[in-house]
Parts: structure tokens; sequence; C-alpha cells
């Protein structure tokens, strides 16, 4: 069924389900400012290890990117998003999403091109010690992590990232900010960290676009407190894909999405310390804010309310039709009126409220 011609985000969808989706678990998702690295700052900073780990991974184009990013759009992408794996051959996935009532599929091979990822032969790439899949990990691969970087026993407490050296605490920056984007719990390690970081000093080949797509996946979740990541990619993906995006609202590039020397100096300056807190980033994650639209546009809570109104309506008349031809008599009829009536009217309250409030 497809979604009503005069509703505002029509030109998005092709089917109703996808815009109820969209409306109830992705539209007021935090999308999570993106990070990029200039590799020669590594470079200056005598950060060799980390250096050589990026080039023997094939990932100095892929923490180098940046361009400009379309929130909107990736939480519309997101809600439609379906990745398959094939369980014979991990490392091939399928990756589906729709967008302005097309559908657009990728496979492996594509995504690592457009991540620039095709360094990392998919025939000897591994995850972590020839396990296809995190969830294999065994206990002697995290028992090695943990000594690796000399933590005695896992801690009933989260792990810090002050347990790492000034180079190891820039590499797990990296992964929590470009290869496995989070919005919270930057300063905390956890096993998927400490695993993916002792299989990178290990020179252990990771295959990146399954590991990239494997997190994606993890966006599509209805979890209204995880941010949606990979911001850079997806317009590289739109980009390849010849996705018209001249009408829609993007964000430039700011200070705030590099990691320079501020960063490496709070890395420095956190050790001396003894801080137990990874370097601030640069200010707390928030929904982007795209330009306003004119005052008769619905903000995204109304056309929530509305929904639940016309939701409501149709089940009240679904009801009463069934009440009516059946033996439930007129006092059930009535009383179903009368509760569904206060829901209606509770419901414009908050419609009436929100815009009271806007105004």
């Amino acid at each position: 069924m497809e979604p009503p011609s005069d509703h505002p985000l029509f030109q998005y969808f092709s089917r109703l389900d996808d815009l109820n989706n969209y409306i109830f678990n992705f539209s007021e998702r935090i999308v999570i400012s993106p990070r990029y690295l200039d590799i020669q700052l590594l470079e200056s900073q005598n950060f060799n290890q980390l250096s050589t780990i990026l080039h023997d991974q094939g990932l100095i184009d892929f923490v180098q990117l940046k361009n400009i990013w379309y929130p909107e759009l990736i939480r519309i992408c997101y809600s439609t998003l379906y990745i398959n794996f094939n369980e014979e051959h991990p490392t091939e996935f399928t990756m589906k999403f729709r967008l302005n009532k097309v559908d657009y599929e990728l496979d492996s091979h594509r995504l690592a091109s457009i991540c620039n990822l095709d360094r990392v032969n998919t025939n000897d790439a591994c995850l972590f010690d020839g396990n296809k899949t995190p969830k294999k990990w065994g206990p002697h691969v995290k028992r090695q992590a943990f000594d690796l970087f000399n933590i005695q026993r896992i801690p009933k407490k989260k792990i810090m990232c002050t347990v790492f050296n000034k180079e190891m605490r820039m590499l797990h920056y990296l992964i929590n900010y470009i290869l496995m984007p989070r919005s919270t719990g930057h300063s905390h390690v956890t096993i998927d960290d400490l695993v993916t970081m002792w299989a990178m000093v290990n020179d252990i080949k990771i295959y990146w676009p399954y590991f990239i797509a494997h997190n994606m996946l993890k966006f599509t979740k209805s979890d209204h407190s995880k941010g949606l990541g990979y911001v850079y990619l997806w317009t590289r993906i739109f980009e390849y894909l010849g996705i018209d995006v001249s009408g829609e609202s993007g964000r430039g590039i700011s200070q705030n999405n590099i990691i320079d020397e501020r960063i490496i100096h709070h890395m420095g300056r956190g050790m001396e310390e003894g801080e137990q807190q990874q370097p601030p980033p640069p200010p707390q994650e928030q929904a982007p804010q795209e330009q306003a639209g004119p005052s008769e546009q619905p903000s995204m809570r109304d056309m929530q309310v509305l929904l639940r109104i016309e939701q409501n309506q149709a089940n009240m008349d679904t009801h009463l039709t069934g009440l009516i031809k059946g033996s439930q008599g007129l006092s059930n009829t009535w009383r179903l009126i009368k509760m569904n009536t206060k829901i209606d009217h509770e419901l414009h309250l908050v419609l009436m409220n929100d815009n009271h409030r806007r105004t």
C-alpha cells in the first residue's frame, strides 16, 4: 500500500509500511557527527606503528573520507536497509535499500570499491583468527587480546582507554569514531574494540567491507538510543548510484570533524595526568539542525501524532462495525466510543501544545 500522495514524505517512500517505520523509529534518531583523519598528521607525530597498521589493513583512504553529508537521507536509508549475508561465503553479501521510491542494491565487491578497500584480498581475509563473524570469537582470542595490552584479568567494571599508550589510544579513537562509529561511550573499551585492536596489531587481515556492513546492520534496529553512523560513506554510495541530492539539506565539513593536533595533545595530557577519560570529542553529538522549511510544513512530531490519530480512528471504525453486527449490545458500543473519544482528545491536546510551544 502506497503512502498518501499529499504526505510531506511521499516522494521518498514507495510503501506505507516503510513510511510508518521511518516516522516511529528513525525520524528523530541522532546522526553521528563524522570524523576524518589526515594521514600526514600521524607521520608528523611519529605514530609509525599506527601508520603501518592502517597501511597493512588498507584503511588509509577510508579513514580520510570526507564530504558533505545528508542527515535526513541517511535516516531514510537506514529505515529501509536490508543486508543479506551468504552463509557459505560470509565475506559476500548484498546490501539493499529504498529511496525516492527506487530499490537500490550493492554487493560486497561494489561496496569495497566505493570504500576504497579493495587492497585486502577476499580469499586471504578473515575476521579474527579465521572466525568469519564476531559472534564466534573464542575465549582464547579474547585472552590473547587482554594479554597484548597487559590486562591481567577481565575487570568487573568497564575498561577505560587509559590502559593504552598514546598510539593505541589513537587507534581506539579511530575505531569508535570511524571504523565502528557510536554516539556514546567513547572512553570505554568494549570487547569488540579490544579484539579488533588485537587483530590489527597482529596484522590479521580483516575484510573491512563485511565488517562495515555488519555494523551498519546494527543501526537498522529500532533502538532510539543508537546514533546512525558511516555518514561520509553514505554520500559516496549516493554518488556511486547516481542519486540526486541537489534538493536535499546537507551539512558541510567543520573543524569538529577533523582529527587534529588538539585530539593528540589531549591524549598525551590525559596519560600524564592519569585522567580516566577519553579526550572529549568536539561538542556532544546532537541531532543535526536542518534548515527550517515553510511554517505550514508539519514537524515530524506533528506527523507522528496525526498518524496515531488516523490509526486510532480506523481501529475505532473497525471495532464499531464488529460490535454493531455482533451481539455485544449498545452498552459496549457506547463504552468504546467514549474510550476512543478520550484518546483522540488527548492526542489533539498533544498536537496543540506542541504547536503552541513551537510558535
